[in-house]
């Protein structure tokens, strides 16, 4: 292996001198070039690089001070020693202003001082480059920190936006938007794996047409999807044409694979629990470029993050499902003591729900109906049996102990944290449009539209019921009474949508809107 030996610039018109340095620093182990004349300094510095110029202060061609200024100007790098045998404190006091390393007169009276000199220079300079090369390599190290610290940062950040939505789609929504914008895949997509047949198919995706998002489904071992499923091990195909693992048909593009129109796919595992519950697929670089290792990081580093939210969605729906049950079971409790009243809360909920639809509720508003419909009569567990169940018109006595029915089923609930909201629909479920209606008398807006929408819902069911004090009136003596009853009793926004509701249900069954004579339409 060839060394790099120090390279020696020794300039001086004395060819003895010259030739004494020549002689004695090879013999120190560097490579020593001599030129005699100032003005061939520069051209011979321009042809290789030098860490050491010796330099004579009296030269032919330009004065050595002068050659001394060019080769700080042009070549900074490089270390110069002044030689003269003309020593005067002036020119001494300028060579170090000007930089220079040492200060030597001839003729030498010592060479081993001269060499050990050069020895100094050369172990201050390795010193001096070292710690240029462990400075930039920490400025290099530090940038590189700074992006992880970065990067870390960020993925806390997506992490804990992840955990904090609980609802699935929005989670794989979000993921796929995420990584697309990240990565710059211009396709992405979510496929989760079915409980039931074992297959995959696309929760959610981006650059990707919507038939093959709604009818494709992948087996497991299928394709490139299909084998990061079944293997739970990330996959980078760069040339897809050519990977003997795919078998290409005639038919598809790819075997479960003929959403991918890339050559270079990135397909990661979403586990959880030693369970693969989907996989991430990326392809189409908007730059043009390939997916790297920093890519397969991220995605699958945020892909063990949105595995532990989508599993805690999936608890969190089975849990609010479990609470629906319990208060299912406790409305049924409620109806058993009022028989009069069997299943009005499920025959509400089953409405409630597409009414909700029709007038574009936002989930939150959706959700505080579902338990409003079945729990508005939650407070008449505290109303005597004597009252709920007499068959004929009511006391005024009898009637005010009924009113009290909505704020006793809102202080109920409201003790149940995760349904205060809905206690304040249980309250107001008897609130007229008009500021009529008890416990309080609120006037239209004021009356949270689950309210609104219960208090139709109440209404319409119970004229067509039967009761203690009167049979089933039928369903155009309702509809007739909501009608006759808008910007009264009832939201008239709110009253179309639900004669709206049941226009589109007689359509689907035995009546039609023609019946009723119904304008409607969500």
């Amino acid at each position: 292996m060839m060394i790099d030996l120090e390279r020696i610039l020794v300039v001086d018109d004395d060819s003895i001198i010259s030739e004494v340095l020549s002689q004695t620093l090879g013999e120190e182990g560097y490579s020593v070039t001599v030129v005699s004349r100032g003005d061939e300094v520069s051209r011979e510095l321009e042809k290789q690089a030098y860490d050491l110029v010796m330099l004579d202060l009296m030269l032919p061609g330009i004065p050595g001070m002068q050659v001394f200024q060019q080769i700080r100007t042009r070549f900074p790098e490089t270390d110069v020693i002044i030689m003269t045998g003309y020593a005067s404190l002036e020119s001494a006091m300028e060579a170090v202003r000007l930089g220079a390393q040492e200060y030597l007169t001839k003729p030498f009276e010592d060479l081993e001082i001269v060499t050990r000199i050069i020895r100094k220079i050369f172990e201050k300079r390795r010193i001096v480059e070292e710690n240029k090369r462990l400075t930039k390599g920490l400025k290099k190290k530090t940038v590189e920190l700074e992006k992880v610290v970065q990067s870390l940062s960020s993925m806390n950040s997506m992490g804990k936006a992840l955990h904090s939505i609980l609802d699935i789609e929005e989670i794989l929504h979000f993921l796929v938007d995420l990584i697309a914008s990240h990565t710059g895949a211009t396709r992405v997509s979510l496929m989760l794996s079915d409980q039931q047949s074992g297959e995959m198919k696309i929760g959610a995706a981006v650059g990707i047409d919507g038939e093959i998002v709604r009818d494709l489904r992948v087996p497991r071992g299928d394709g490139i999807v299909g084998r990061v499923a079944q293997t739970g091990e990330p996959l980078l195909v760069e040339d897809i044409d050519s990977d003997p693992r795919f078998e290409k048909k005639t038919n598809r593009s790819y075997a479960g694979d003929s959403f991918i129109s890339a050559p270079v796919v990135l397909g990661v595992p979403i586990r959880y629990q030693q369970k693969t519950l989907g996989v991430i697929n990326l392809n189409n670089k908007g730059d043009g470029g390939v997916f790297t290792k920093n890519d397969l990081d991220f995605v699958s580093l945020l892909v063990s993050q949105a595995a532990i939210a989508i599993e805690n969605a999936r608890l969190f729906e089975e849990l609010k499902e479990t609470h629906f049950q319990a208060i299912t079971a406790l409305a049924e409790a409620l109806e058993a003591k009022d028989a009069a009243t069997g299943r009005h809360s499920d025959r509400l909920l089953r409405l409630a729900l597409q009414v909700a639809d029709c007038l574009h509720l936002s989930e939150d508003q959706t959700e505080n109906l579902r338990y409003a419909a079945v729990l508005h009569d939650i407070g008449k567990i505290g109303i005597s049996e004597a009252i709920l169940r007499k068959p004929g018109p009511l006391t005024p006595d009898e009637y005010e102990e009924i009113k009290k029915h909505p704020r006793m089923g809102a202080e109920l609930v409201k003790k149940i944290k995760f349904l205060e909201p809905v206690a304040t629909v249980i309250c107001a479920h008897h609130e007229w449009y008009d500021g009529q209606g008890y416990p309080n008398q609120l006037v239209g807006k004021e009356i949270p539209i689950e309210a609104r929408i219960v208090a139709v819902l109440d209404t319409y069911d119970s004229i067509t019921s039967d009761r203690p004090y009167r049979k089933a009136l039928g369903k155009e003596r309702a509809i007739q009474e909501l009608q006759a009853f808008a910007g009264k009793q009832f939201d008239p926004k709110v009253v179309d949508a639900f004669l709206a509701v049941l226009a589109e249900r007689d359509m689907d069954g035995a009546e039609t809107p023609a019946e009723h004579n119904i304008q409607v339409g969500c």
